[in-house]
């Protein structure tokens, strides 16, 4: 029984894919093309894009799955995250 439409996964907790790109790279790419193709630079946003993009996969490789939200915890507000249990991230010493 040979039938090659019953695939198995080799890793079931992998990340979600677009193409060869985790979900966080690709949607760099996307929003750096609808930014080019809104102010009327299609192909130079398109090629940002793909720079940012390699420019984060690179310092994302070898770190956590989740590097996306941690940046965002570090870097962003805490009324833009929404994190209601966490403390903010500019209290770096925490009595306990």
């Amino acid at each position: 029984m040979t039938d090659v439409s019953l695939e198995i996964p080799r890793r079931l907790n992998d990340s979600p894919r677009m193409f060869w790109w985790d979900i966080d790279v690709s949607l760099l790419v996307l929003a750096a093309a609808l930014a080019g193709m809104i102010s009327g630079f299609f192909v130079s946003g398109c090629a940002v894009g793909v720079l940012l993009a390699s420019a984060y996969g690179r310092a994302k490789a070898g770190k956590h799955p989740a590097f996306a939200l941690h940046l965002l915890y570090w870097h962003m507000p805490a009324a833009v995250t929404g994190l209601k249990r966490t403390p903010p991230s500019y209290l770096r010493e925490l009595v306990g």
